[in-house]
């Protein structure tokens, strides 16, 4: 694609967006003014399914299903009465639809453009390829992924040699004595639990780690950049590269390189149906879980003493919580945990956070916390069920975090991005001023993503 052509297609992608924004806007306020009674109740209608819907989750029998079936009947009320009460409720479903339809538009518009390359370098710097590289695969991970793009194979076309590990094999001592025969470079393809255990033997030995995106969820790959649909793309990093320093983390002296999750998602993932059934299983368990939280105990971002919380979640650098980018990591080198704890204790709480979510206003949210600290401690009566990097575990209390900044080495492709998608979600005001840039001034005047 010539530069004009693509230049030209992130000038109509900007000038969509901004008029299918515009176009949107109008048909909400032209609807909420000709039936301002009509759209209060639709708001008030969703809220309460919200509500009703936590309900049904948080209960058992006969009070799910009644629940349930209020949650589905309000959602239809609310659905009737923006849609057919007055003549303009039409007006207002398109208008929504306008605004959901400039988010991938101004998401396009304002993605790289060829002339803010050398901006978006990959950090790291260039280095050789790999002397001898040894890449651990489980075959089974991500339901076959390994196997269904003949993964092992091409490695060992390129010069690869290939372990298989899975269950009943130590995977642990398959890396320690991968290194101990002389490999320079370590990767694996896997789940994200996985990697955090071939990262923590790469660390020890300050040994380079390739992370190849063979798992279910993947969220190292995402966080460093890489192409999550595409793991062969991923086995250039094993031939000259791009390689830098993130953070590890550790609770207890256990490796983490995602995240530990403690209370309801800590306590759901240590049951054996979870793998094959995750709803399921999820619904089973959390009218006990809301009814009867662990006993978690830690101090808040100011200091203070708590033991509330049904969530709490400590990440390997902070996640972007934030409706535009949540669930990444813009940053993998600041040597900070990120720390998310949550109060789910009523439906009208939930019901709140959802509403403040869906705004991008989630930190305000009552019972709702988020901060930073290069350590946290969460102490507890019992054993601490936990999820680590989506792995079942029991922690002894008191569960310990810790963070060694700069601690791994990793590869990455010279092509990949090198960064997160959420260390390139600008603030609001500047992604609206860059669109206008972009769909009335020259090329030249086009300014790259602000970065994180």
């Amino acid at each position: 694609m010539s530069h004009v052509s693509f230049a030209s297609r992130r000038r109509l992608a900007a000038i969509g967006a901004l008029a299918a924004a515009g176009i949107g806007v109008l048909a909400l306020v032209r609807g909420f003014a000709e039936s301002p009674l009509a759209i209060l109740i639709a708001i008030l209608a969703l809220l309460m399914a919200i509500g009703f819907g936590w309900v049904a989750l948080t209960r058992r029998g006969p009070d799910r299903e009644r629940a349930g079936w209020a949650s589905a009947i309000l959602l239809a009320v609310a659905l009737i009465a923006a849609v057919g009460a007055h003549s303009e409720g039409w007006t207002i479903v398109l208008g929504g639809l306008a605004i959901l339809a400039s988010l991938p538009l101004g998401r396009y518009a304002l993605g790289r453009d060829r002339r803010s390359l050398a901006e978006l370098t990959p950090p790291g710097e260039v280095v050789p390829a790999a002397h001898k590289p040894v890449l651990l695969v489980n075959p089974l991970s991500g339901g076959g992924t390994a196997q269904r793009v003949d993964l092992a194979e091409r490695a060992t076309a390129m010069g690869v040699q290939c372990l298989e590990f899975g269950p009943g094999r130590d995977l642990r001592a398959l890396a320690e004595q991968a290194v101990a025969d002389g490999a320079d470079v370590l990767g694996v393809a896997g789940g994200d639990g996985s990697q955090a255990v071939v990262a923590d033997v790469a660390s020890s030995h300050d040994v380079a780690l390739v992370v190849i995106p063979a798992g279910t969820r993947n969220h190292l790959a995402m966080d460093l950049g890489l192409n999550r649909n595409d793991p062969l793309a991923g086995l250039q990093a094993f031939g000259q590269a791009r390689e830098r320093r993130i953070d590890m983390a550790r609770v207890n002296g256990l490796p983490f390189v995602n995240n530990v999750s403690m209370g309801l998602y800590g306590n759901v993932v240590q049951q054996a149906t979870y793998r094959e059934r995750k709803l399921e299983t999820a619904m089973d368990e959390l009218p006990t879980l809301v009814a009867y939280p662990p006993a978690l105990h830690f101090a808040g971002a100011d200091g203070t003493g708590r033991s509330t919380a049904q969530v709490v979640l400590v990440s390997n650098n902070p996640y972007l919580l934030d409706v535009r980018g949540a669930g990444g990591r813009p940053r993998l080198n600041s040597g900070q945990l990120g720390i998310v704890t949550a109060e789910l204790s009523s439906a009208a709480g939930v019901t709140e956070m959802f509403a403040r979510a869906s705004l991008g206003l989630l930190n305000g949210a009552p019972g709702f916390s988020a901060w930073t600290s290069d350590s946290f401690v969460v102490d507890s009566d019992m054993p601490i069920s936990a999820g680590i990097d989506g792995e079942a575990a029991e922690l002894q209390a008191p569960a310990k975090f810790t963070i060694e900044p700069g601690s791994l080495r990793v590869r990455i492709p010279l092509d990949a991005l090198g960064r997160s998608p959420a260390a390139f979600v600008p603030q609001l005001r500047q992604a609206v001023a860059e669109l206008f840039r972009r769909a009335f001034l020259p090329v030249r005047g086009w300014r790259p993503l602000p970065r994180r």
